[in-house]
């Protein structure tokens, strides 16, 4: 009996044994326990670098609170590890590595360090961020900017994998599942490593096929680093796994450092599960034998063979022959049908003309004859001819010669103020502080006519707005624009759109009239990327009101800043140095506008300089209200006779007086008195007087 249970014992102890070696040989993709010598995994990995295997390797990092500083650490050394057997270098492997909390913040991209050493220099001077766990955000500037050749990724027809190792410790306080889904049909292959309470279907939903190589979940910090040795197997194992495995492709299998993929040949697209390829254009894999063309059949894999225009298909429906459309007997022809490549024309016999239908036939052609004596061009009748101008001329009474028509001069072109001749018609214009109505002949006096400042609008043209609400905002805009009093010595307009750059579609000095600046924001092409909205107030504020863009020295400053969602980068520093500098800013917000944010943009007070409203149809409301807002903030008299503002005062002063002259008013003497205040003098006396 002893010996029997001895026996079982021995039994139990040898599977064991095995069980313990298969799981030593494989390791295991779910949570890994404390007790791998980490000093054996650093120097496995130190002796085993990924020689002449080329990366795009870009970190993403979770620095949100919930990461205690000793974490952190832990974090950095463990990149520094898997540093340690990549073969970094521009031809080689090229490392990028950005961490988030509430923003994104990119520490260093793929083309800014070439050396090894650089690079862990970069990774211990990091500081620990502690905000939100906003990891969507992150996956999509990952994909929408990290990986893109001006940050240095390699372009995708040289096949260098991209790789996305993302560390998070936290439930994500965005959505993932469908940027993630983006991110990997983009071709980067994303690792996803969870430490402690992450839930494992939102690691599933992040991390690249198949889950036991790409999705990891460890117990705490300290045990991420036991991850390093299967980084090391799976990066660089050169294992080619076509080779060992039941891969099920269709066409083409493709090892990559972690796994393999399908492809398919020329003329064909994998299809959603990754294995099977479909048709692309079944014309470019298969003898159709069409005499002309072959084209593929929407919906279905097949193709059918058609002929060039004025041609039909034959019996076997593959060669072509030539249509004779006067054969067909509808042609209409009055006398001769004479076929062509593409249809037929009519003609005449000789001593008859053409007439305008195409068909029939007229006897002579007078002006054929040459003794017509038309200045511009002959027109036959039936019986003979007329003389006909060409556009922008009328006939004489002599009924052969042509003059120049001034339209203008007929009386019945309805202009309110001017008339002006153009090449073949002409155009309305209104006269100084006017603008055209929408009936271009009506003019209608500007409703900011005598405040004038040069004026910067700051408008996001990110994704999330779409081009027909980009279309909106380019209405009100112009409706913005017509309310205000543009000219040389009136208001200056500029514009900025941003997205994940900034673009001055603009300057304040670039255009004088309310018309040119209507026909620019008319012409602006919808940028449609992420949105930097504090890259473009710092934009605004260094170089918008700048003498070299057209700014004027004392003129208010004011810019409209319009949004409709979350910046991607912080708005605070710039919106405070731009109202410390004297900028007065208007924030509006449109749907999903954050309101903490507009309050940042806005100058003081907030009721007088924020505005939101919930959809794009709301829009015209925001611009009544503006337009009130800002006339109602013209400096007031007593402003004006402030030290600073007496000049200013003047010259709008002179302006007045010479727009009274221009149209011709009388008006008699005015005398205009500036009282100064006590504590500076004027060199001769306290007033101004003009007659």
């Amino acid at each position: 009996m002893r010996s029997l249970a001895l026996g079982l014992f021995c039994l139990l102890c040898c599977d064991a044994v095995r069980v313990d070696h298969r799981d030593r040989r494989r390791p295991r993709p779910s949570v890994l326990s404390r007790g791998r010598n980490d000093s054996a995994v650093q120097s496995n990995s130190v002796e085993s670098l990924c020689k002449g295997k080329p990366l795009d390797f870009v970190f993403i990092i979770d620095s949100s609170r919930s990461v205690r500083p000793s974490d952190y650490e832990k974090v950095k050394t463990f990149i520094t590890n898997i540093l340690a057997f990549l073969d970094v270098g521009p031809e080689a492997t090229r490392v990028g590595l950005l961490q988030y909390g509430s923003v994104v913040q990119n520490e260093f991209s793929l083309n800014t360090y070439s050396s090894k050493a650089d690079v862990e220099r970069a990774v211990k001077a990091m500081d620990h961020l502690a905000t939100g766990t906003m990891t969507g955000l992150a996956i999509q500037y990952t994909m929408e900017t990290a990986f893109t050749e001006p940050e240095g990724a390699r372009p995708t027809d040289m096949h260098i994998p991209r790789i996305a190792m993302i560390v998070t410790d936290g439930r994500p306080q965005d959505t993932v599942e469908e940027v993630s889904a983006q991110a990997r049909q983009a071709g980067i292959q994303i690792f996803a490593i969870g430490v402690g309470r992450v839930d494992m279907n939102t690691l599933r939903a992040i991390g690249s096929e198949p889950h036991s190589e790409h999705v990891y979940l460890v117990g705490n910090f300290s045990q991420i680093e036991t991850l390093t040795s299967v980084f090391q197997s799976n990066l660089c194992g050169g294992t080619d796994l076509c080779s060992v495995v039941d891969h099920q492709c269709d066409h083409l299998c493709v090892s990559t450092p972690a796994s393999y993929m399908c492809r398919c040949r020329k003329g064909y697209t994998l299809n959603s599960d990754g294995k099977s390829c479909r048709s692309e254009d079944p014309c470019a894999v298969v003898d159709h034998g069409c005499a002309h063309i072959c084209a593929k059949v929407p919906g279905v894999l097949g193709y059918e063979c058609r002929c060039r225009l004025g041609y039909e298909l034959n019996e076997d429906a593959r060669t072509c022959r030539r249509i004779d459309y006067c054969d067909l007997g509808n042609h209409g022809c009055q006398h001769d049908c004479v076929s062509t490549p593409e249809s037929y024309i009519c003609r005449c016999t000789r001593g008859y003309v053409l007439n305008l239908d195409g068909k029939t036939c007229s006897k002579i052609d007078h002006c054929a004859l040459g003794d017509h004596g038309c200045e511009h061009e002959c027109v036959n009748t039936e019986d003979s001819f007329f003389c006909k101008c060409r556009e922008g001329y009328i006939l004489r009474p002599d009924n052969t010669t042509c003059k120049k028509l001034d339209p203008c001069s007929l009386g019945n072109h309805g202009c309110e103020h001017d008339c002006v001749n153009t090449e073949d018609s002409f155009v309305c214009r209104c006269r100084e502080g006017y603008t055209l109505r929408p009936d271009n002949r009506t003019c209608k006096k500007a409703e900011c006519g005598d405040g004038v400042m040069d004026l910067v609008f700051v408008i996001d043209g990110s994704k999330s707005m779409g081009p027909a609400n980009f279309e909106l905002v380019k209405q009100f805009v112009n409706g913005i624009v017509d309310s205000l009093d543009v000219s040389g010595i009136g208001t200056h307009v500029g514009l900025l759109q941003y997205s994940t750059k900034v673009r001055t579609e603009f300057t304040l000095g670039q255009y004088t009239s309310g018309q040119d600046i209507n026909r620019a924001v008319s012409r602006m092409q919808y940028m449609g990327r992420g949105s930097m909205t504090g890259a473009a107030l710092r934009h605004m504020f260094e170089y918008s009101f700048s003498a070299k863009e057209g700014a004027r020295p004392d003129m208010p400053r004011v810019s409209i800043v319009f949004t409709d969602g979350r910046s991607q980068d912080d708005v605070s520093k710039w919106a405070a140095k731009a109202k410390d500098a004297g900028i007065t800013i208007y924030a509006l917000g449109v749907g999903k506008a954050i309101e903490e944010e507009l309050r940042e943009i806005a100058s003081e007070p907030d009721d007088k300089h924020l505005y939101y409203a919930e959809d794009f149809s709301h829009m015209g409301e925001i611009a009544d209200k503006l337009k009130s807002r800002i006339c109602k903030e013209k400096p007031s008299p007593e402003e004006m006779c402030k030290c600073d503002n007496v000049m200013l005062f003047q010259r709008q002063v002179n302006e007045q007086l010479r727009r009274l002259t221009q149209h011709n008013i009388l008006y008699s003497p005015v005398v205009i008195s500036v009282r100064v205040s006590r504590s500076f003098s004027l060199p001769d006396r306290s007033s101004f007087t003009m007659a």
